[in-house]
């Protein structure tokens, strides 16, 4: 009899585990869902504008597969995942409390990159939070893989234009080919080439880093080769792309410009890019057939889940004040009215200018351009400016460009001083060239409100300021071109702001 009542009793203490693990693990995965549902809610914008980037710009297209590949790479590891007890880890905050700032910051500046590094630095650590440290680092690879979704690289084009333009024409000399470089102009008896931006090989080069960097996790075990590996990945690409411009010109100038002129070279770039994926995973292979570590074959067992809600209350309690902080400074996001010119130039006005510079301005709420008689009696003075209310559009992006890059190519820049009535502002004075030889200079400042700025970056903090206090301003671009021969100093004391 005594032995039957134990026996009921345990089966009792069974049971009642067995209903307050199942009610944990379902409390759990509540907990779980409802995060990552406040994570989509608020870092909906940043999601949405990501997604834009990523279908309209063919650099960025593989953004699309590198959440979906973490995961899986995460479902690769289950084995080790399970083997850990998950449990709601608070370390993780470290990440989370920033990340969420950044965004806010972000939103309120309308800086797109800090949006999208902030949504894609939140989601890595709520699953951080979620499953704890031990697991977290079992799968450390995956979490910061879903970093390369971040569209972030094309501020590297510049450079890489200048390394591939340099690289290219090095080679040229040491085959005797005859050339005249001008900025990103090189020319040969036959004609003359543009290294434009869809030829400094960024493509090539970011492609290359998310490919080796998931090629060196899946295939490498050593430390050292998996680090060698990425850094060939990093290098290859940029080497390769000299190599590809430097034989499109040679091509050129053997053939006399009957092949890889026009669409040509643009065909011959997409097989040398497969060409440089294939020569990097060769390389690979030659890392791994030497990397003989093995990793001992394991048995896990599942370790299940131990709750903590008080811990997953506090941070759906901070995600959602994060959230309604963005929507009250979203609230406040009024659309700044245009206002008239803040400067003048006092020069006689005239018709058509003997250049075009032709700045590219992103959606401006407001924009002209007027050209004055300079020296000589010449058209040859041109100021345009463009307005941006914060709102519908932004002052400081990549997307805005002083001069139109198919039109002109730089050649040298120096820092010169330029007085605006009582401002004095250190403006960096750009020497462009035009495909006929042309030189021109070229300054701008910003403006937010009353006060001007030399720097995009402090212009930038600027506005986040102003927005995060609620006093959204208009911004402005200036942009003053004159010929290479014209003195900016005598140029100073015929601007003048206006009262």
């Amino acid at each position: 009899m005594e032995t039957r009542d134990a026996l009921k009793n345990e089966l009792k203490s069974q049971a009642s585990e067995c209903d307050f693990s199942f009610t944990s693990n379902k409390s759990y995965y509540i907990s779980s869902v409802l995060i990552l549902l406040l994570w989509v809610a608020f870092c909906w914008e940043g999601i949405s504008s990501v997604i834009q980037v990523w279908y309209g710009n063919e650099i960025f297209n593989h953004g699309f597969f590198i959440v979906p590949g973490s995961l899986y790479l995460i479902y690769l590891k289950r084995s080790v995942v399970l083997s850990h007890k998950l449990t709601p880890s608070p370390l993780a905050l470290i990440v989370i409390v920033p990340s969420s700032l950044l965004y806010i910051v972000g939103a309120a500046g309308d800086v797109q990159l800090f949006m999208h590094l902030a949504t894609f630095s939140l989601l890595p650590a709520l699953i951080w939070f979620l499953v704890g440290n031990k697991t977290a680092v079992s799968i450390l690879f995956p979490l910061c893989f879903m970093l390369f979704s971040v569209p972030v690289g094309e501020q590297l084009i510049p450079y890489l234009q200048e390394v591939a333009a340099d690289g290219s024409v090095m080679l040229l000399q040491l085959t005797g080919v005859p050339l005249f470089r001008s900025g990103l102009y090189i020319e040969i008896p036959q004609g003359r080439f543009l290294v434009a931006e869809a030829c400094s090989g960024v493509s090539f080069f970011i492609a290359s880093f998310v490919i080796g960097s998931l090629y060196a996790y899946l295939n490498l075990i050593s430390l050292k080769r998996k680090t060698l590996f990425v850094c060939v990945s990093l290098l290859f690409p940029v080497i390769a792309n000299i190599v590809r411009v430097y034989g499109i010109i040679l091509i050129a100038y053997w053939t006399d410009m009957e092949y890889a002129a026009g669409a040509d070279h643009l065909i011959y770039g997409w097989f040398f890019f497969a060409f440089v994926i294939v020569c990097l995973l060769g390389i690979g292979e030659l890392l791994n057939r030497t990397d003989k570590q093995k990793l001992d074959e394991k048995s896990y067992g599942k370790k299940g889940i131990e709750h903590s809600p008080l811990l997953c209350v506090g941070l759906l309690v901070i995600m959602l004040m994060a959230h309604i902080w963005l929507y009250l400074i979203n609230e406040r996001a009024f659309p700044v009215n245009t206002q008239q010119s803040i400067f003048t130039i006092a020069l006689p006005p005239c018709g058509t200018p003997s250049f075009d510079l032709s700045p590219i301005f992103n959606n401006p709420t407001k924009q002209k351009a007027k050209h004055f008689v300079g020296s000589n009696s010449s058209c040859n003075i041109s100021f345009y400016e463009a307005q941006f209310d914060g709102v519908n559009n932004e002052l400081v992006s990549d997307l805005n460009r002083i001069y139109d890059p198919e039109l002109w190519s730089s050649v040298n820049d120096r820092n010169e001083k330029i007085w605006v009535e009582s401002i004095a502002l250190d403006l960096q004075v750009n020497y462009l060239s035009s495909p006929n030889g042309k030189i021109i200079k070229v300054v701008y400042w910003l403006s937010v409100g009353e006060k001007h700025f030399n720097s995009k970056v402090n212009a930038k903090l600027f506005e986040i300021r102003q927005a995060l206090e609620g006093n959204r301003k208009m911004g402005t671009i200036t942009i003053v071109a004159v010929p290479e021969d014209y003195n900016f100093s005598q140029l100073s004391s015929k601007i003048k702001s206006v009262d």
